[in-house]
């Protein structure tokens, strides 16, 4: 520490000062004893002025001094405001600093908190998900088995529907062709005729279906289509086919009726008397059994007959039927060929677009 003090400075303050005031005290010696008098003043009070004065000059050189060599006395002299209010700002910032600090704090730790809190709600989630996931594999598992139940279900349902229904709707139940130029009185009869011929065969269906023979049952025919096909048919100038079909399901109970409606377009001859409906060559006998080749030979003949323009049977799709004599004589017939034979399909009398398409069947070796 002494290393650092700066004896010059200080030895020249103490020797400087004690020159002052030798001067000073020198002075007011001579002016007491030689009783000057200053500003009017007193020998005695002159030379207490003279030494106050000559104590204002120490001070004063030891300030300029001190000033002249040191700079931190020169702040402490002239800056000793400027630093007070500096501190004064240091000071505010310093407290704005800690209630800065006090708030992040503050703030850190209610993030803290609220992390937290996130993060026990994430894992409640987390343990959610794996509940839910396992209910969905449980509902995933019930619904296959609901499915599996409905399913049943409706076949059960379609069966007793099945083992209930007399007659199924879009079954034909009649049909009959009208030529131009008829009256009205011919269309009518036409049309009695044609009722009578649903009347008949629905009894016979139903008869079929309940194993017990009805007389008499209700057919219901709308009197307003009746009407239009009549006028219908009177105006036109081309042969017209009317079908008659089953309207609805008719359930099998007391309370059982069958509705028809009817259904009217054009005939024209498909096939003429004669003709030959569908030929098929078979060249090798011993592959097939002779009902199969019959079956699908009468398969592919109603493939043609559709494509031709034959309009079959709605609830059934059939263009015509192949009563079962027949079929069989055909069976035997063609059971006796060995060699290769054409199986060909001819018409029965003129075939018009409702058909049915009644065919003799005959073997060409």
């Amino acid at each position: 520490m002494l290393e650092n003090t700066n004896w010059l400075l200080i030895l020249s303050l103490v020797f400087g000062s004690a020159a002052l005031a030798v001067a000073g005290d020198s002075i007011g010696t001579k002016y007491g004893k030689k009783r000057i008098s200053l500003f009017g003043l007193r020998p005695r009070h002159t030379s207490r002025l003279i030494t106050a004065i000559t104590g204002s000059l120490i001070a004063s050189g030891t300030l300029g001094v001190m000033s002249v060599f040191s700079q931190d006395v020169r702040t402490a002299l002239f800056g000793m405001k400027i630093l007070q209010q500096q501190m004064n700002e240091l000071q505010f910032q310093l407290n704005q600093s800690e209630a800065n600090a006090e708030h992040t704090r503050i703030s850190f730790a209610e993030a803290s908190a609220s992390l937290d809190i996130v993060g026990f709600e994430l894992d409640t989630m987390k343990n959610d998900k794996l509940i839910l996931e396992q209910e969905k594999r449980d509902l995933e598992i019930l619904l296959r088995v609901m499915r599996d139940e409905s399913e049943q279900l409706k076949k059960d349902l379609k069966t007793m529907r099945s083992e209930s229904i007399a007659l199924n709707a879009n079954i034909l139940l009649g049909q009959s062709a009208f030529e131009p130029g008829m009256s009205r009185d011919e269309i009518i009869s036409g049309l009695n005729t044609l009722k009578q011929q649903v009347r008949l065969n629905a009894l016979a269906k139903i008869s079929d279906q309940s194993f017990s023979r009805l007389r008499d049952i209700p057919v219901i025919f709308n009197a307003d289509e009746e009407e239009e096909l009549i006028r219908e048919l009177e105006s036109t100038d081309i042969r017209q086919y009317v079908r008659a079909l089953s309207g609805e399901n008719a359930a099998l109970d007391d309370n059982m009726r069958i509705t028809v409606r009817l259904e009217t377009g054009t005939s024209t001859v498909i096939y003429h008397d004669g003709e030959p409906v569908y030929r098929k060559f078979f060249a090798d006998m011993s592959k097939h059994k002779a009902e199969e080749m019959l079956h699908y030979f009468l398969r592919e003949l109603r493939n043609k007959a559709l494509n031709d323009g034959i309009i079959p049977e709605p609830a059934t799709s059939n263009v015509g039927t192949l009563d079962g004599e027949a079929f069989f004589s055909a069976v035997e017939t063609l059971n006796a060929i060995t060699e290769p034979v054409i199986i060909t399909a001819l018409a029965s009398g003129d075939i018009y677009t409702e058909g049915p398409v009644v065919i003799s069947i005959i073997f060409e070796e």
